[in-house]
């Protein structure tokens, strides 16, 4: 239940006591209501201040920009032949032209090889063995069998007697438990497994260690062979001094899974390799390794794989370029920062091609037109936030507040300055600038255009003026002003703060006037509740001596 509201009040006087009390709190409260709307109203200024303020502070950004000499330095390359070669500059760049001929671009060291019928042709074939069964005798007499795992000063040699009588598990087991195959950590250095496939069994070799970074190539030189199969081995390497990585190849090894292998490899970081059908018909699968980056640096060394380099087998994989007559070699082609200072190059194809560099003002014409669209989104918000509506008989949320009238009037007189240069450019209006009846600037691109092709010497004057003879620049002065007005002493802060004050005051008596007028009305409330009680016991007892009277009457009109 609302404060100063009875839901039954009335009911014994049968007046309408809760109607009185809420239009007498109705007329307590319109002052309150006042305050409230002025409240609201602030509030609204207040966000659009901020939002001046930020259009403002666009404005000055594009200020600070033309009020430093280095965006005046600017320069812009451009080469006669742009098929050829792309350039970019900085500032630093010499102003002289470059001759540059391209004798060679930067390529990916690339690998195929031999075409097969599809990807899941094996690269290493099981071993046609024709032994039906795990227990099948297949050394008739005793046997040396001798074998090696590794390369170099880590290679181990292995040597056993295979026994007369022996099956494929006996085989196996022998390998396994053979003196010099045990490591010194209880494990094996070649794990030795019969397996099967088509019918026929076979004993397949693999190193028990899986390490993509040593070599562990397994190479038997002497015993039988027909149906022992050891992992095949080859290696790769990205650039003369990258890591070699060692990947062990079972028998039924396809093309596909060696791309497989080679793509999923944790070291691998700098080649791709897929299986790619060349369109020719019959053994058209080819597996390609390709560099990931251009360069020598890149190159990838291959051994122990049956394939053919296709690209840069006989040739430096760098690009190969003059600058005026000097020769150099880089690992790329684009982004090239390193031959001249403030020169980057982008080579595109072989060719001669010249590269001029010219001063560059387009970072400068940029924004002077942001500056002036930032001073038009001012101008037309001033301009509809302070106009009054006559149907609505209300003015915009900037009506009457001189300050945003004084703002537009003082950034106009801004952009209308002059600046005693003492050459043919000394204000906005030689560059085309326009004020139109609204108060917004257009710029007259033609004479824009031309003063820029013509003098921009004069119009870096404008902007940056003379310091040794105490010339203030329209960029500075324009920065310097605009500061002053966004800063936190500025008038646009000091309408912000004095709204907050006012919104801050509006708050507090609002809550106390509402505090009061609930207790009023609470009492009021309370004191209806009482006069109600008081009417409806009259009203009884008026009701109880009528019923007397009728009562007295009727008895006596009886007695006639």
């Amino acid at each position: 239940m609302a404060l100063g509201t009875i839901t039954s009040l009335g009911v014994g006087s049968n007046l309408e006591l809760q109607d009185i009390l809420d239009n007498l709190r109705k007329v307590d409260e319109n002052t309150l209501n006042l305050k409230k709307t002025d409240k609201s109203k602030l509030e609204e200024q207040v966000v659009e201040f901020d939002s001046l303020n930020a259009k403002v502070l666009n404005m000055k950004s594009s200020a600070l920009s033309l009020s430093l000499e280095s965006n005046f330095l600017d320069k812009s390359a451009s080469a006669s032949d742009e098929d050829i070669v792309t350039a970019s500059v900085q500032s630093s760049a010499s102003d002289s032209g470059y001759s540059i001929e391209i004798t060679q671009l930067a390529t990916k060291s690339s690998w195929q090889s031999v075409g097969v019928e599809s990807a899941e042709s094996l690269v290493y074939a099981y071993p046609s063995t024709g032994i039906a069964s795990q227990s099948e005798t297949v050394i008739t007499e005793n046997t040396s069998f001798a074998f090696t795992i590794g390369h170099g000063d880590s290679q181990k040699s292995i040597q056993l007697t295979l026994l007369k009588n022996s099956d494929l598990e006996a085989v196996a087991d022998d390998i396994n438990n053979a003196a010099g195959n045990q490591t010194d950590d209880g494990s094996t250095y070649v794990t030795a497994s019969v397996e099967e496939k088509d019918g026929g069994y076979y004993i397949h070799l693999k190193s028990t260690e899986e390490n993509t970074a040593k070599n562990n190539q397994i190479l038997i030189s002497e015993g039988p062979t027909s149906f022992i199969s050891p992992d095949i081995t080859f290696s790769y390497q990205v650039g003369a001094t990258g890591g070699t990585t060692y990947i062990a190849v079972p028998p039924g090894t396809t093309y596909a899974a060696i791309a497989s292998i080679i793509n999923d490899d944790p070291s691998n970081t700098g080649i791709d390799a897929s299986v790619i059908d060349d369109g020719s018909g019959e053994n058209s699968y080819h597996l390609t390794l390709t560099a990931k980056e251009t360069g020598e640096d890149n190159r990838i060394y291959l051994n122990g794989l049956t394939m053919e380099e296709v690209q840069g087998k006989d040739t430096s994989l760098n690009s190969k370029f003059s600058i005026n007559g000097v020769a150099y070699q880089r690992q790329k082609n684009d982004t090239i920062e390193d031959v001249s200072q403030g020169l980057t190059l982008n080579l595109k194809k072989e060719g001669k091609t010249t590269i001029s560099i010219s001063s560059s003002m387009e970072s400068v014409k940029t924004e002077i037109n942001d500056m002036i669209s930032a001073y038009n989104e001012i101008i037309q918000e001033i301009k509809t936030k302070s106009d009054y509506d006559e149907e609505s008989e209300e003015g915009g949320v900037f009506y009457n507040v001189s300050s945003v009238k004084t703002l537009g009037y003082n950034l106009t007189r801004l952009l209308s300055a002059n600046v005693n240069t003492g050459g043919s450019i000394t204000s906005l209006y030689d560059l085309g600038m326009k004020i139109d009846r609204d108060g917004t600037i257009t710029i007259d691109e033609d004479v824009f255009t031309a003063a820029f092709a013509s003098n921009p010497e004069a119009i870096k004057d404008l902007f940056i003026g003379n310091k040794d003879k105490g010339i203030e620049g329209l960029g500075d002065s324009l920065n310097n002003s605009l500061r002053s007005m966004t800063d936190s002493t500025g008038k646009l802060a000091l309408e912000i703060d004095s709204a907050e004050a006012k919104i801050t005051r509006l708050t507090e008596t609002i809550e106390i006037t509402t505090e009061r007028l609930d207790k009023k009305y609470e009492l009021l409330a309370r004191q209806f509740v009482q006069l109600d009680a008081y009417i409806g016991k009259m009203n009884a007892q008026s009701q109880y001596l009528d019923s007397i009277i009728e009562s007295f009457n009727a008895t006596m009109n009886n007695n006639k």
